[in-house]
């Protein structure tokens, strides 16, 4: 996991995560979470910019495992 901050969006928060095949971009700020999946080969800068200005959600999550009682 990556994690870096954009010049001009000081509240918000950017990571790069790798889910199983997939290179996910996240972003977290103002009470709020995006993602975006990403080309490998995408500028994480430009990619960030545009997830604030166009939001999406692919957020993934892994499965919560409940222990039994």
């Amino acid at each position: 996991m990556m994690t870096f901050k954009l010049p001009g969006v000081p509240p918000w928060t950017f990571r790069i995560v790798l889910i199983g095949q997939q290179v996910v971009l996240e972003a977290t700020g103002e009470g709020q979470s995006l993602s975006k999946i990403l080309d490998p080969g995408s500028s994480r800068i430009r990619n960030g910019y545009e997830l604030l200005d166009f939001p999406q959600c692919a957020l993934i999550n892994p499965p919560i495992l409940l222990a039994a009682a």
